[in-house]
């Protein structure tokens, strides 16, 4: 039986929370580990992966998602494991990309314009 679309996304859904949760899990593991003067409560999984369990400020909110300063388009979040999105570099990287085949005409409306 062919599975559908949206049980192939549903399925995917489920591969992706059962890895955030698998990757929450090993960090807090790796954390109480440590002796408690040598918790840091943030870092990386595999050398990869961050991780950060301290109550986020408003200014690592705020340079998480939007920090046009930066050409990063992901970055570490600011509370939990994984990465954030910075809103400024994902556009201006959507801007170069649609600027660079924005302006391409195909071979068939060459012909015809």
């Amino acid at each position: 039986m062919l599975k559908t679309l949206r049980s192939e996304i549903s399925d995917l859904g489920w591969i992706i929370r059962t890895l955030t949760l698998a990757a929450v899990v090993a960090a807090l593991y790796r954390e109480l580990r440590l002796p408690a003067k040598e918790r840091t409560w943030h870092g990386s999984l595999l050398g990869f992966v961050p991780y950060d369990f301290r109550p986020p400020s408003p200014s690592r909110l705020v340079k998480a998602y939007w920090n046009p300063g930066s050409s990063q388009v992901v970055g570490p979040q600011p509370f939990g494991v994984g990465w954030a999105l910075n809103l400024p570099a994902a556009a201006a990287l959507l801007d170069r990309v649609a600027s660079r085949f924005g302006g391409r005409r195909t071979t068939a409306s060459r012909t015809k314009g």
